[in-house]
């Protein structure tokens, strides 16, 4: 019973909340007060230091859930509706709060700029991380979903590609979603890039293992690794900007600006609406919305039409 109450949330929830809540158990604990069942005021008095030492709203309400969660598993009463507490936290989103500075999107042209650098290397490494940015921008896709795919995952059908996402951050149920990828006709396109990293790697599609993993070198040349192990955030994010960073400069971006620049790139196109929300896998409108950088044109177009 304890397993099935601890997975009400999904795996990393549960663990983020684990990591918080022990922050707050060590700091109770050394003032030797109870961290659970716990008091109202001790809760409002941590809140408030966590405040006074520059933590974030999102460190504060991380130690909130935390707590709710924690006591809500094991049946006790929740101290976090305290009228303090929701004003602590309330003010925590006033205090402390850095200017957000929103990072760049990767365009269509600095990825054809990139591919044709590329157009013609057989080295395997080189080729996965030139697949890997093309199906993040094209499939719209968070690193965790790209890190995930299996080689199973993957069907290729004539003029597309099928990829089938087990588990997204929208899908905590795991009910699984599919995205389809349709064959490019620039040096970028994302199915041909795929077909040769399944070429050069050896790749068995019907295999369960996942499909990027890291690489090795051996006397035949670059193989992928034979353990079945997802490549590294870090070291994917290191390989995945540094070629990004070879067309586009020194600029701010991150893996997410591959998402939201596949997105940007869509909403720009006036590419059905429902269509590349559904393909990005957003719940709401106003989470795909955040991901959008309008064009110029687009910006203008509102004062052109108010007939002045």
């Amino acid at each position: 019973m304890c397993e099935y109450i601890v997975k009400s949330r999904s795996e990393n929830t549960s663990k983020k909340y684990m990591s918080s809540f022990n922050r707050w158990s060590k700091f109770i604990t050394n003032k030797g007060k109870s961290a659970i069942p716990a008091n109202s005021m001790h809760v409002a008095l941590y809140l408030t230091y966590l405040l006074n030492i520059g933590c974030s709203f999102h460190v504060i309400s991380s130690a909130l859930y935390a707590i709710k969660w924690a006591h809500s598993i094991l049946g006790y009463e929740d101290p976090t509706e305290h009228p303090f507490i929701k004003n602590i936290v309330e003010a925590s989103k006033r205090n402390n709060k850095a200017r957000v500075i929103k990072k760049e999107v990767v365009t269509t042209k600095d990825l054809v700029l990139l591919c044709d650098i590329y157009a013609d290397s057989s080295s395997l490494l080189e080729v996965r991380d030139m697949c890997m940015i093309l199906l993040s921008f094209a499939g719209f896709l968070r690193y965790e979903e790209l890190s995930s795919l299996r080689c199973s995952d993957v069907k290729f059908l004539d003029g597309y590609v099928k990829i089938f996402i087990n588990k997204s951050k929208t899908d905590q149920y795991r009910q699984g979603n599919e995205i389809l990828i349709s064959t490019g006709v620039t040096s970028a396109c994302p199915v041909k890039m795929l077909q040769r990293y399944i070429s050069l790697g050896n790749i068995d599609i019907f295999s369960d293992h996942f499909l990027f993993k890291s690489v090795f070198k051996s006397k035949e040349g670059l193989k992928l690794i034979y353990k079945n192990k997802k490549l590294s955030y870090t070291r994917a994010r290191e390989c995945m900007l540094s070629k990004l960073k070879s067309v586009m400069g020194n600029v701010n971006i991150g893996l997410h600006s591959l998402r939201s620049g596949g997105a940007t790139a869509a909403a720009n196109s006036n590419v059905n609406e429902r269509c590349w929300k559904k393909h990005g896998r957003w719940a709401s409108d106003s989470s795909k919305d955040g991901y959008v950088k309008d064009s110029l044109e687009s910006r203008l177009s509102v004062s052109k039409n108010l007939g002045l």
